[in-house]
């Protein structure tokens, strides 16, 4: 039953497309399909915390040989994630969606979107990570350039550059990881890497470095971060939130299934050293982009980055002990959660704001509170949980975060990730004056922004609760952590021993056998 997160997805898209040209009936069917695939995965996220992993191999073959599908703590974490959030973006979507967008294939494009993202997150094997990341890739040109204007047409080429430059080095660096390691399966990548010495090892980590590159161009991570910023403000209202929530986490989920659990070679940590590096100018180079911009949707982008840059922080510091490494890839986890929660609202709620005052731009905006005092307090809980204000989730994320850094001494990325947090509730603080604060000389809302509303605020509630009752999303963070960085759970459940021939036979019936 693992394989639904991709099954469902796929089905659903051929029916959508054969039902276009009727609306209601094709927004029936995919808020049907994602409510109940959304329920799924929420079992087999229970499921896999009671049983453990659960791992199958499509067409009978044995691992590492045939297609593996893996349904560990961490992937069933952001299968929910994708589908929750999926599921609240396309509610949303339904009242903002324009007639031409659907008429062009909206909702079979956002099911693709879905297969791809859901495929990335359940696989156990690298190149098919690839293709998954490809599927992903189509459905995003697709969401793009749905309206077609000229600023659309124009940012989608530049996004199909860059990802067809990043999808060239992937097939690239899945060649040499197997002309090194004579695997893909990423369980039999973690048994043979940690086997390696000398010379043999460091080629692998050589190659390793490649993947690091791709990924980190997926997450937007430093230097190759300047394609998103431009990208995720054209996409069609409602539907960038799931963009700037779930595509770019699918990059740091990447780097850290592959340098956590997959590569432990001697010298593996040297990767992580870099990653870690990466995350301090990550952090700044993000931070101090939204401090310059004076559009909402463009601010919310360049976080994405800064943010980005935390999580990239905790797979970083995995190079440390084994007490350290957990706590951080707990801390990772943890916050990726958050991150795809509060962004996602944020972007939602900036929709509304552009709904309610007719722009996004900042110096054109105002009186936001006094038309709509509802959004005006969403946006303040988004907020301040962005920045990491107490009792909200992103305390909670960058608390956990900043203890590991303190406990493997890396004081200096630690004061970058304070200083990012303060600039961050400074630039969140100017949209609030700006936007929300300030009066307008509209008397009324320009638009109906009711329906908006109610995907929107069970975000937002759902990071109160997170900061609420942290507890038990703690413990779950912490047992996907150990998962990653302890993988014999993992190389167990999908490397199951080949059958050896019965006892009773003697050598020649074995022989002939």
């Amino acid at each position: 039953m693992i394989i639904l997160p991709v099954l469902v997805p796929f089905l659903t898209l051929v029916l959508l497309a054969l039902l276009n040209g009727f609306p209601r009936l094709e927004r029936a069917v995919n808020l049907a399909s994602c409510v109940g695939l959304s329920a799924f995965v929420f079992w087999l996220l229970g499921e896999v915390d009671r049983e453990g992993i659960q791992a199958m191999v499509v067409g009978g073959w044995f691992a590492p040989w045939g297609i593996a599908f893996v349904a560990d703590r961490l992937a069933c974490i952001m299968l929910c994630l994708s589908m929750s959030v999926g599921t609240l973006v396309l509610v949303y979507a339904c009242f903002t969606a324009e007639p031409r967008q659907e008429r062009y294939f909206f909702h079979p494009l956002f099911q693709v979107l879905l297969l791809g993202v859901n495929w990335s997150f359940i696989t156990g094997d690298l190149f098919n990570l690839f293709v998954a990341y490809e599927v992903m890739l189509i459905g995003s040109y697709g969401m793009m350039m749905i309206g077609a204007s000229k600023q659309q047409v124009r940012q989608t080429f530049k996004y199909i550059a860059i990802n067809s430059i990043g999808s060239t080095l992937f097939v690239a660096a899945c060649g040499l990881v197997y002309a090194t390691l004579g695997t893909l399966n990423m369980a039999d990548i973690a048994v043979r890497s940690a086997q390696l010495e000398g010379d043999r090892a460091a080629l692998v980590t050589a190659v390793s470095m490649l993947l690091m590159v791709v990924f980190a161009l997926k997450a937007a991570a430093f230097p190759i971060f300047f394609w998103l910023p431009d990208s995720y403000p054209i996409v069609p209202a409602g539907l960038n939130g799931y963009f700037a929530g779930l595509l770019t986490k699918v990059g740091v989920y990447s780097l850290l299934r592959l340098f956590v659990l997959c590569f432990r070679q001697p010298g593996a940590e040297l990767v992580l050293d870099v990653l870690l590096v990466m995350s301090g100018f990550t952090m700044l180079f993000g931070v101090l982009g939204a401090l310059c911009q004076w559009e909402v949707r463009k601010i919310l982008s360049w976080h994405i980055i800064s943010q980005v840059g935390y999580m990239v922080m905790g797979i970083g510091l995995a190079a440390a002990g084994a007490d350290v490494a957990l706590a951080a890839v707990s801390a990772t986890i943890f916050y990726v959660v958050h991150h795809i929660v509060v962004k996602s609202s944020l972007f939602l709620i900036g929709g509304i704001a552009d709904r309610i005052s007719g722009t996004q731009q900042l110096k054109e905006m105002g009186g936001v509170i006094d038309l709509a005092p509802g959004v005006a307090a969403l946006f303040l809980v988004a907020a301040f949980s962005l920045a990491g204000m107490p009792p909200f989730s992103g305390f909670f994320a960058k608390l956990v975060l900043i203890r590991a850094g303190l406990a493997d001494g890396q004081f200096a990325i630690v004061l970058v990730s304070l200083i990012t947090s303060l600039l961050t509730l400074y630039s969140m603080s100017k949209i609030w004056s700006y936007g929300f604060w300030r009066s307008s000389s509209h008397a009324a809302p320009l638009g109906r922004y009711r329906g908006m509303m109610v995907p929107t605020a069970v975000l937002v509630a759902f990071t109160v609760a997170m900061g609420v009752a942290v507890e038990p999303f703690i413990r779950l963070a912490n047992d996907a952590a150990r998962d990653v960085v302890d993988p014999r759970a993992y190389q167990e459940a999908v490397l199951v021993p080949v059958p050896a021939p019965a006892a009773s036979l003697d050598a020649g019936e074995a022989g002939a056998r």
